[in-house]
């Protein structure tokens, strides 16, 4: 819970990621067409020639999608039985270290959000990547079995 973190902000928040868990960054321009999109599903990416779902960040934690055109920056986690992409849109990606988080307040959270850091410039939030993950799965197998 307290080792480096990439922080990508989205429309106010500040979303968190352990840096672990990430196994690239990818920028695409504009996100592929997917026939039949369903929830905050948006596309299907590819990186080192294996084949990642992409699930839109802002529509996960609101009612708009981010626009189709533009550059996005997918941020690709993994661990050891989930690959999943995080479409950020264009939002800025940093880094927040361990060594500052020590000091920070923490809070569990709930939903997508494990839990949030009281930091000096204001909440850090925990993304919970792996129930995005869950709920992507929930998804595309709703998807795949609608008749």
């Amino acid at each position: 819970m307290f080792g480096d973190k990439l922080v990508i902000a989205l429309e106010g928040a500040r979303l968190a990621i352990d840096t672990s868990y990430v196994a690239g960054i990818v920028e695409v321009d504009g996100m592929p067409f997917l026939p039949g999109r369903t929830g905050f599903v948006s596309g299907v990416i590819s990186l080192r020639n294996e084949p990642v779902t992409v699930i839109d960040l802002k529509m996960a934690f609101s009612a708009w999608p981010a626009p189709t055109s533009g550059t996005h920056r997918v941020i690709v986690v993994r661990d050891k039985s989930a690959l999943l992409g995080l479409d950020a849109g264009e939002a800025s990606i940093s880094f927040f270290w361990a060594e500052e988080l020590k000091a920070c307040p923490f809070r569990k959270g709930s939903g997508y959000i494990k839990g949030e850091f009281d930091t000096d410039d204001g909440p850090l939030s925990l993304l919970d990547w792996k129930t995005l993950f869950e709920e992507t799965a929930r998804i595309l197998h709703l998807e795949g079995t609608r008749v």
